[in-house]
């Protein structure tokens, strides 16, 4: 029969749209008009983003029955993988949600938003190394003033030992018969003057030489006189 001659009798099926997180399902009920599979169509407008079912089959004679639904995917739905079956004369469209695009982290915007955790830890790390560094200046001023102690110490201990060798040194031009004297003003004080020249030193040797052979002499003369003494006694009654 041609198409032209038919007679069309539109309707509109009961339908329902079923949104949920992940997925929206549409389904038309089809099963009080006795329409099959092979009726109906199933279409997606990808221009547009609409989906269209629609169906006609023959009633009786020249008359037709059909209906069509249009109605647009909702966002955040994947239009490419829609689909569709029939079961029980009910029609349910499956519509997936799009799986989020990758998100590109910028490493310098996540650093200036750190959270607080991170930035706590930043903090913590910083206060761990100055305390180090901290620690290490104090060991180092510690073992410099040791090192100073100690110097101080050693120099306090050498102090007497020079004013010792000193005084020996002074003790032993006097001995000697030395010209060695104390510089008493503040230039000077404590200093051993050089020693006396060579022409003094055989002049002092002299003169000692001239007292001891007058001791010697002394000695002789005392000697005779204690022997007169005792044979003048001891030889006369």
């Amino acid at each position: 029969m041609d198409s032209e001659a038919r007679v069309f009798e539109d309707f509109v099926p009961p339908h329902s749209m079923v949104r949920e997180p992940a997925t929206h399902t549409l389904s038309v009920d089809l099963s009080a008009a006795g329409y099959k599979k092979e009726h109906i169509r199933v279409q997606m407008v990808h221009s547009q983003r609409r989906l269209v079912v629609r169906g006609e089959r023959p009633v009786a004679g020249n008359r037709w029955s059909r209906f069509r639904l249009e109605l647009r995917v909702p966002d955040g739905c994947d239009a490419k993988a829609i689909h569709a079956r029939f079961e029980n004369g009910v029609v349910r469209v499956t519509m997936p949600g799009a799986a989020p695009d990758p998100v590109q982290v910028d490493t310098g915007a996540a650093a200036a938003t750190s959270p607080p955790a991170a930035k706590t830890a930043a903090a913590a790390a910083a206060a761990q190394d100055k305390k180090k560094e901290d620690g290490a200046a104090a060991a180092a001023q510690q073992q410099g003033g040791e090192d100073d102690e100690g110097e101080k110490k050693k120099k306090d201990e050498e102090t007497p030992r020079k004013q010792e060798v000193r005084q020996r040194v002074m003790s032993s031009a006097n001995k000697d018969g030395g010209d060695g004297r104390e510089d008493g003003d503040a230039s000077g004080a404590g200093e051993v003057v050089a020693p006396a020249s060579p022409s003094r030193q055989q002049d002092y040797g002299f003169l000692h030489g001239r007292r001891k052979m007058a001791t010697t002499v002394l000695g002789v003369v005392l000697a005779l006189i204690s022997l007169g003494i005792y044979v003048k006694y001891s030889v006369w009654p």
